[in-house]
């Protein structure tokens, strides 16, 4: 199947960490500019979530606080730079606090009021909890058809964020240039073959590191190998079945196992990595794999666009860098899903003035901003064009996360954050790291199996306790 009738299928089809995780090792958190005095505005305005154009006179000029895990963008005035329009447009001041760790340091802000106006809602809070901390955007009813992933942070009909960008969670950055070189002909499309052609590159470079692991980072770095499971398992519908089914999460010859004792055979074969993954660093990463001293790493395909930058700023070809397919292929066909990074919410606890000019934000981010376009990211509007970076993807079936059914809304969610399984989550005690780190260690297959069989336990309980599976459950029965 080519890309142009792909994307045909996927923009008809529409209803997809990380979270992903883009993140500096240089933390800031440092603001654009001060709070200005009152003025008057006269300038049009739109409202985020009905479209509809307003005229009133803004009134005092606001300062909207927004929260972000951008750094680098951050760092480089990009974000500044790009937000001149909208303050001149609504006649206000932009502040954006930029953390280096997001997924820990904003969830400790929400214990206050005082969680910025506008931020990326932390994959922490629980589908059910939303209308705790955040204001509603609208009905999903009314914004599905606009936005692309607006069931993400949606509850009970409500949505209560939208994705600020969205990408191709299965797949794998590589250097193009190195994998030709080291005589690879044909992309990998299972686990086996994919490792079988690191060992090729090794062997043909050997001062080269196949794949870098950036595990020191791995709080949100290996979470990155979550969003390969649904692409792994082609199926739209493989999260609400594994709970219909009441399975466990790993099962041996599905995807997350497929997924995830990939990883786990990668990192357990030392001449594959990094020489010590402990003091491995994502910024300087981002340039091996320009320069082609690194040959592969699992990420989003928002990172391509970072490691194009850094070959362009250091005298490289962009052009090496490229991205695949996860090697993974469900009857002699590979998947690839299209997924919504963080999404941006409000503040339900800013006054409303804030809250109105915070929807203003969002719209205008999402559709007017370019910064989907700048990242390399799909954006979030229906209808807009996949990058052109994906060419590797041509024979590939594009398909999103099918919404859960009724009864079953926000279920996973509850099941993986109560039983404190953590698949988006990348604290010391989650299963990723245990993967990581067992594997190092060189605790083989059996190493795995324990991990995995614990994970199964803490996942089956917490499921078998719901009481909002048993009721769907019983009433489909």
């Amino acid at each position: 199947m080519k890309l142009k009738r792909i994307m045909a299928g996927i923009l008809a089809a529409s209803a997809a960490v990380s979270l992903a995780a883009c993140q500096s090792t240089t933390s800031t958190s440092s603001t654009s500019s001060t709070a200005s005095s009152k003025e008057e505005s006269s300038a049009t305005s739109t409202d985020a979530t009905s479209g509809e154009e307003s005229t009133e006179p803004s009134g005092e000029k606001l300062t909207l606080k927004v929260l972000t895990h951008r750094t680098d963008r951050k760092d480089d005035g990009s974000l500044d730079k790009m937000t001149d329009a909208f303050e001149e447009k609504y006649n206000c001041t932009v502040e954006y606090q930029a953390f280096k760790d997001y997924a820990q340091d904003v969830p400790t802000m929400m214990n206050t009021k005082d969680y910025g106006d506008v931020l990326m809602i932390p994959d922490t809070v629980k589908l059910a909890d939303l209308s705790n901390f955040f204001e509603p955007l609208g009905s999903y009813d009314e914004l599905k058809d606009k936005y692309r992933w607006a069931d993400k942070k949606m509850f009970d009909g409500t949505v209560y964020g939208l994705a600020h960008v969205g990408a191709v969670s299965g797949g794998i950055c590589y250097n193009k240039r190195v994998w030709e070189e080291a005589g690879v002909t044909t992309l990998p499309k299972t686990a086996e073959e994919f490792i079988a052609d690191l060992k090729l590159i090794k062997e043909k470079f050997p001062d080269t590191i196949p794949y870098y692991t950036n595990y020191k980072d791995g709080s949100w770095t290996l979470v990155q190998w979550c969003s390969l499971v649904m692409s792994a398992s082609g199926d739209a519908e493989f999260e609400n079945k594994k709970l219909t089914n009441k399975e466990d999460l790993f099962i041996e010859g599905d995807a997350y196992y497929n997924v995830f004792k990939m990883m786990y055979d990668i990192f357990s074969d030392s001449s594959l990595i990094e020489a010590d993954p402990v003091s491995s660093d994502w910024e300087g990463s981002k340039l091996m794999i320009a320069k082609g001293e690194v040959a592969t790493m699992t990420m989003g395909s928002w990172a391509v666009s970072q490691f194009k930058q850094i070959a362009e700023e250091n005298g490289l070809n962009p052009d090496d860098i490229a991205y695949m397919p996860a090697p993974f292929s469900k009857d002699g066909k590979q998947y690839a899903e299209t997924t919504s990074d963080y999404c941006l919410g409000i503040n339900k606890n800013v006054d409303d003035a804030h809250k109105d000019l915070a929807k203003k934000y969002i719209e205008w981010f999402i559709a007017e901003s370019g910064f989907s376009q700048a990242e390399g990211g799909i954006n979030t509007l229906q209808g807009s064009e996949m990058p052109d970076y994906l060419t590797a993807f041509s024979d590939c079936e594009f398909f999103e996360k099918a919404t859960a059914p009724d009864g079953l809304t926000g279920v996973w969610d509850a099941i993986d954050k109560e039983s404190e399984v953590g698949i988006w989550q990348g604290d010391a005690a989650n299963f990723k790291l245990q993967m990581a780190e067992a594997a190092f260690a060189g605790k083989g297959d059996a190493g795995f199996k324990e991990i995995i069989d614990a994970v199964n336990a803490k996942w089956n309980a917490t499921r078998d306790a719901n009481a909002e599976l048993a009721a769907y459950l019983e009433a489909n029965s």
